[in-house]
């Protein structure tokens, strides 16, 4: 058997592993006992067996043998006593083994008949079945209206355990019992996404405010939720659930708006309800019309209320001040560091541009600089040719001096 499926069962039905019912104390009071069973007699013991028995237990004797006869009989009384107190606390260990094996084997057979149910109607109705598939696998809407009977709402609650996107679901007026309510109210025992729940006009009554009663103590997500219209007390027939619920609302921090209009809880109910309203300090809407709830219970729950709404909007008031505060703070402390961020800027900007200047003029300086050394270098080059051609011209005037001398000395 699938331990997490049975785990994940007795979770959704409200009962703890292991828990059978009937007696689990050790001794029960109808256990049988052997009238002829009696401590092992003394008195047919001869001194020297009696001082064998005591040295067999490691007990000195006394030295005296009535001394050592009685003490040695409170030690049989005593060992007697022990060995009966073993075999009644066997036997009830065995009993309760069986109780609780019994008990085991009913729950899964009861778990086995529901999961049978859930397939036959997911066959019947394939469309519902393909929509709760589609919220376990986190691919619908936040907000969703599902029309579920009895059976698959159980199959809805087990899908929401796994979801983590849907955050308003309505469930009104599917004429749900209270078996399949107190399904859907432990969906907020693990599910802290979901913030509203709507189950108006349906048939949920005293397990379905139990159930709620254990949810909304470790809830820490929902703010709305719709009652309406649910014989939540069985016309003042039973007020335990009932109990629970407005006892969890003594402790629970984070519901906004509980409707509860018509639903005739009855004044044992109602009065409930106004004392638990006065331990807490959340609960801003609380619709309580045709409630059957005395006026003075109605009047101090509307106190209450009242009383959180004045609170709480105080506290808002408060932190959009500190809000506004906080802006304008920020506002400043923006003013000044884009100041000087801006003046920053501009001393970067400057330095920017002195550096440029300087880079500028480097490189004009060093442009002028090559200018002037290529004109140099020009003129030098120039002023070689000239050179050049004056030593040629020189020379050819030379070599036609020589040459003239050298003819008029051969005409000679």
């Amino acid at each position: 058997m699938d331990i997490k499926l049975m785990r994940d069962f007795e979770e959704l039905e409200g009962v703890d592993e292991g828990v059978h019912e009937g007696p689990t104390d050790s001794f029960a009071d109808d256990e049988e006992i052997d009238e002829t069973l009696r401590p092992h007699d003394v008195s047919t013991l001869s001194h020297a067996e009696i001082l064998q028995e005591l040295e067999a237990r490691n007990i000195a004797a006394k030295g005296f043998p009535e001394q050592d006869r009685v003490l040695l009989h409170s030690i049989f009384v005593e060992e007697f006593q022990q060995t009966l107190d073993e075999n009644k606390k066997r036997k009830a260990d065995s009993r309760n083994r069986a109780l609780r094996q019994a008990d085991l084997q009913r729950k899964r057979l009861q778990m086995e008949k529901m999961l049978q149910e859930e397939q036959e109607e997911r066959v019947k109705d394939y469309q519902t079945g393909m929509m709760i598939d589609l919220i376990k696998e986190n691919m619908v809407e936040p907000s969703i209206r599902v029309d579920v009977n009895s059976i698959s709402a159980r199959s809805l609650a087990k899908a929401m355990w796994l979801n983590t996107t849907v955050t308003c679901m309505d469930l009104s007026s599917n004429n749900l019992d209270d078996h399949a309510g107190s399904y859907l109210a432990r969906i907020l025992k693990r599910n802290n996404c979901i913030v509203k729940i709507e189950l108006d006009n349906n048939q949920l009554a005293s397990k379905t405010c139990q159930a709620f009663g254990e949810a909304l103590k470790v809830n820490t997500s929902l703010t709305y939720l719709s009652l309406d219209s649910n014989p939540l007390t069985s016309n003042w027939s039973y007020m335990v659930g009932f109990t629970s619920f407005a006892d969890a609302l003594r402790s629970n921090k984070t519901l906004r708006s509980l409707n509860l209009w018509r639903t005739n809880i009855g004044p044992q109910a109602g009065a409930t309800l106004a004392n638990a309203m006065q331990s807490n300090s959340t609960l801003l809407f609380v619709d309580v019309g045709y409630c059957g709830i005395d006026m003075d219970d109605v009047k101090a729950i509307v106190e209450k209320k009242d009383e959180n709404l004045a609170a709480y909007e105080r506290v808002e008031r408060e932190r959009r001040l500190d809000k506004a505060s906080s802006i304008e703070i920020e506002k400043k402390q923006f003013e000044v560091q884009e100041t000087l961020r801006k003046q920053k800027d501009l001393a970067e900007w400057l330095e920017s541009r002195r550096d440029q200047r300087a880079e500028t003029k480097r490189v004009e300086e060093e442009e002028r600089l090559e200018k002037i050394r290529l004109e140099h270098e020009e003129k030098a080059r120039v002023l070689a040719e000239i050179r050049e051609r004056e030593r040629k011209a020189a020379e050819e005037a030379e070599a036609k001096k020589k040459k003239k001398k050298a003819k008029a000395k051969a005409k000679k």
